[in-house]
């Protein structure tokens, strides 16, 4: 089952202010992601958040992805989208 992509409102303005390059290589691992979400590719969990509520990131290049996965609904939540020196999780 492929999962649906959705952005947070502050994940979407960190997204739309990357260059063009470099979202579509987000949107293609995004994308792949979405196909296969337990077939790690380069996802870890990220330590600290609640057990209910899992959070996830993504390395992309010298990028970080970070997500939510809401399994009963088919949905990858972007919450956070940006470059590496600058990424808090």
């Amino acid at each position: 089952m492929e999962y649906r992509i959705q952005f947070t409102h502050r994940a979407e303005k960190s997204f739309i202010v990357l260059p063009e390059q470099i979202r579509i290589r987000i949107e293609k691992a995004l994308y792949n992601f979405s196909r296969a979400p337990f077939h790690h590719q380069d996802v870890k969990k990220i330590r600290g958040c609640p057990q209910d509520k899992p959070r996830y990131r993504m390395r992309i290049g010298e990028y970080r992805v970070t997500f939510r996965i809401i399994e009963e609904r088919l949905i990858i939540c972007i919450v956070a989208v940006g470059k590496k020196e600058n990424f808090v999780y």
